[in-house]
């Protein structure tokens, strides 16, 4: 990738124009995509200003919606123009909503660049929210009536797959344009060509609404192996479909807002190459003074069992292993059922199930470590301290697990995203149980 396109940025560095153009008609949208972030503002610019209308169309549904919105204000017209020709209609969407957020005038005037026909669909299309399915979907799709034949769709599909977003499979809807069928193209090219459409269309139609939220939509797409999922409103008919390319940026999306959630970044929309410092700060301090302020819950532990360690200072040095092994434990389990919802593995109603199958896990895991823990106690020769290292990590090790398995079913039910139960989290809670346990069995045993 490298080695193509080199050429092409030994061009820029040089600002030859020519010879970037022609280099420019042989690159694919997706190579400059990869080393988009590297390039500098003005050759970015010089890139979007070049590229043949396709391509350049293709680089520009691809950036963040804060970069479209400064490269519509600043492109020449006649290239702006081009992009709002040749961008597909959920793009163009996606597009002059963004730049409606922070210009509405702008906005304004580039609706107006629009035929009549665009513009009806793009302000449809922007009346549903982003994270629903009618905020994902494209009205280019191909529908076709029952009574067609065979040949008639054939014929008509010829004309209308230039404008459509896929043909590899045709909706079949009623004169009130309700969806009753579909058939792939497959189904068209084995077909006798007097054949009607009602013979060979499958009635049964998976489909979302509009309200569907993406989550579902994706999902749906990933269960049935689908690569496009028709679209209807709350009557039935057919108002758009969802592509596959549309459901990856979903899934992209959906696994970064949980993987931030689980290391307690508060900023779903978080693109690190793009964040400054302070947002970076603002993303992670909010739960860090959180932790902190919960942490700071074990230094009162602490000074409420002073007697317990000064009597036995060999205490304090198994506290680092006993929280740490309590907090991984936690995560482990954690991580495991948040999985397990997402994927509709477990359900709410699972839930005694869970108990029972990880309070088997917790205890089999808590013996095993206690074990392991047991023999460097005796090594560094405290053997009275046996018994309260070993229970100590054992009822951790269970708690932990009980705790990072059932409260992310408590959340679920809710409402609240499981994934809110973030590793650092639990390893607070864990290190706080973890020394009240520790502490308090100690006290027990030895009787201090």
């Amino acid at each position: 990738m490298e080695k193509n396109l080199s050429p092409i940025l030994k061009a820029l560095e040089e600002g030859d124009t020519l010879s970037l153009k022609r280099l420019l008609e042989e690159a694919l949208p997706q190579d400059l995509l990869l080393i988009w972030d590297d390039l500098n503002g003005e050759h970015r610019y010089v890139l979007l200003t070049l590229l043949p209308k396709e391509k350049a169309a293709e680089v520009f549904a691809d950036l963040p919606p804060e970069d479209q919105t400064e490269y519509l204000k600043t492109l020449p017209p006649w290239r702006v123009q081009e992009l709002l020709e040749e961008l597909s209609l959920d793009d163009l969407a996606d597009a002059l909503q963004a730049v409606e957020e922070e210009d509405p005038a702008l906005a304004r005037k580039l609706k107006e660049a629009l035929d009549p026909e665009t513009r009806a669909e793009v302000e449809e299309l922007t009346q549903y929210e982003e994270d629903e399915a009618g905020g994902l979907m494209t009205p280019e799709y191909v529908a076709v009536r029952a009574s067609m034949t065979v040949e008639d769709v054939l014929r008509f599909l010829r004309r209308a797959a230039p404008d459509a977003e896929t043909i590899y499979y045709l909706y079949v809807v009623d004169e009130e344009g309700r969806l009753i069928g579909v058939l792939s193209l497959r189904d068209l090219i084995v077909a006798d060509p007097r054949t009607k459409v009602a013979e060979i269309m499958n009635p049964k139609v998976v489909y979302v609404r509009t309200d569907t939220d993406q989550e579902e939509v994706a999902r749906l797409m990933a269960d049935y192996d689908f690569t496009v999922l028709p679209v209807v409103d709350e009557e039935g008919r057919l108002v758009g479909i969802v592509t596959v390319d549309d459901v990856l940026d979903v899934l992209e999306e959906e696994a970064t807002e949980d993987i931030h959630k689980l290391a307690a970044v508060d900023v779903p929309d978080l693109v690190y190459s793009q964040a400054s410092p302070l947002q970076l700060w603002l993303a992670r301090v909010r739960w860090l003074i959180i932790l902190i302020l919960t942490g700071m819950v074990t230094s009162s532990i602490l000074q409420g069992f002073e007697s317990v360690l000064e009597a036995v200072t060999a205490l304090a040095f198994y506290v680092p292993v006993l929280i740490g092994t309590g907090g991984n434990t936690g995560n482990q389990s954690a991580t495991l059922i948040i999985r397990a919802l997402a994927t509709r593995d477990l359900d709410l109603r699972d839930w005694r199930r869970v108990l029972f199958k990880e309070t088997v896990v917790g205890s089999l895991l808590g013996l095993t470590l206690a074990s392991v823990l047991l023999i460097k106690v005796g090594l560094d020769g405290y053997g009275p301290l046996i018994p309260v290292v070993g229970l100590s990590l054992f009822l951790l090790v269970l708690f932990a697990n009980l705790v990072g398995s059932m409260l992310p079913m408590v959340l679920r039910r809710l409402g609240v995203d499981p994934a809110l139960v973030s590793n650092p989290f639990i390893a607070t809670l864990s290190d706080v149980i973890g020394l009240l346990i520790y502490l308090s069995v100690a006290r027990l045993i030895l009787g201090i």
